[in-house]
């Protein structure tokens, strides 16, 4: 397997990021989306985006990288998981790491529940990971709308002190 390494994302990181991005929705979301909504969700998608989510949006964004290249992201705010994606042909196991660390900072920050909103194709992935489903809901993505599922998880107390 893999040996990953999670780090803070840094603006530098926004080409990478929108590339893997769209690497992996094309790839893992066929057969949970039609080519359509996968095109119409990614067509606005820029690395101008990412990089002003990570310095004007307020959101945290952690970096699996493996041999110096992204293998996938993670992007956090507030009690709310924005996004997790891996690198279609080597991020697996990142996203599992990539998890627990959006888990830990959620919960440090005194959160007791981490929610998001799952793709269809990504919810066996969170409820092995302790999500529960909620509701069927739908986000806009250029101009179409996409099926998802509210997911929420209660953290645990961190045992470290």
């Amino acid at each position: 397997m893999a040996v990953f390494t999670i780090r803070p994302a840094i603006p530098a990181d926004a080409e990478a990021l929108c590339a893997l991005h769209k690497a992996s929705v094309r790839a893992l979301c066929v057969g949970a989306y039609t080519t359509e909504e996968i095109e119409a969700w990614l067509r606005e998608r820029e690395p101008q985006g990412f990089r002003r989510a990570m310095t004007d949006g307020g959101e945290i964004m952690l970096v699996a990288e493996c041999d110096g290249a992204v293998a996938g992201f993670a992007a956090i705010k507030g009690a709310t998981l924005f996004g997790l994606y891996v690198d279609p042909t080597r991020g697996r196991g990142a996203g599992r790491l990539l998890l627990e660390q959006a888990e830990d900072l959620v919960r440090r920050s005194g959160a007791a529940v981490l929610s998001l909103q799952a793709t269809l194709n990504a919810v066996p992935f969170y409820r092995k990971h302790g999500f529960m489903r909620q509701d069927r809901s739908v986000v806009r993505r250029g101009g179409r709308d996409l099926a998802v599922l509210d997911m929420i998880k209660a953290l645990q107390p961190s045992s470290r002190a």
